[in-house]
């Protein structure tokens, strides 16, 4: 999640699997649809500056990937979401293009049964998870955020910690967030071989818990794979995990 006065993320980070060198992110041309024409030019349309670069949940969010048991870090987050929790929805809904991101990054995922969607907020993108997959646990830290949530068919929500979700090793096949803390060794732990993660920002580098998508295929390990590409402000990667 964005923070809705400075731009964040709800979620973990743990300590990173791998970090050997891969190669950089495959970007794939980007096809211009109705939903991206014209984007920067419509009204009101112009990405937040959300002063990312030195912005707390930045800051954060790097101490949490160099530090897993950073309590203090933690407890930052939190409480950004908490005090968020009330004008969240209504500040995503004036962000355009939001979740374009998943939106596009979707067509790009395998069909599967079931989805996990962590740091899922209010539902921002959940309803188009839910539009592809059958069956989608939407999982968030905060309950203030979850008891905003539209009802949306198919949809489990669920009050879960990324640091430690309540998920079995290997058992998931596609794993999706938005604006979420990248939580390496938790990510690589639940999900299935040859599962995958799409992972989406809004804003890109502007999004204050940014982790370039290069940095986050060499903490998943050079067995993954990457392709990508920009959507509106923000991007989208999809990780594929090593088959055994």
């Amino acid at each position: 999640m964005t923070d809705a006065t400075s731009g964040d993320a709800t979620g973990s980070a743990a300590r990173p699997p791998h970090a050997e060198p891969v190669e950089p992110v495959e970007r794939v041309e980007p096809a211009e649809s109705a939903e991206t024409a014209g984007l920067s030019e419509s009204t009101g349309a112009q990405p937040p500056d959300l002063k990312a670069g030195s912005h707390p949940s930045r800051i954060n969010q790097e101490r949490l990937l160099a530090d897993p048991d950073d309590a203090e870090a933690w407890e930052g987050l939190h409480a950004t979401y908490a005090d968020q929790a009330t004008i969240w929805r209504d500040w995503t809904d004036t962000q355009y293009g939001y979740a374009l991101p998943v939106r596009q990054g979707l067509r790009h995922v395998r069909p599967v049964d079931w989805a996990v969607e962590i740091c899922c907020g209010t539902g921002e993108a959940t309803g188009h998870l839910a539009a592809t997959v059958p069956n989608v646990v939407a999982c968030d830290l905060n309950l203030g955020m979850l008891v905003r949530h539209a009802d949306i068919p198919g949809v489990r929500w669920l009050a879960a910690d990324v640091r430690q979700l309540p998920l079995g090793t290997g058992s998931v096949p596609l794993l999706v967030s938005l604006n979420g803390v990248f939580n390496p060794t938790e990510i690589a732990r639940v999900t299935r071989p040859g599962g995958q993660v799409l992972w989406c920002t809004s804003f890109r580098s502007g999004t204050p818990l940014y982790v370039h998508p290069d940095r986050m295929h060499r903490l998943l390990g050079e067995a993954w794979t990457a392709k990508g590409e920009a959507a509106g402000h923000g991007e989208w990667t999809l990780f594929t995990a090593p088959s055994p």
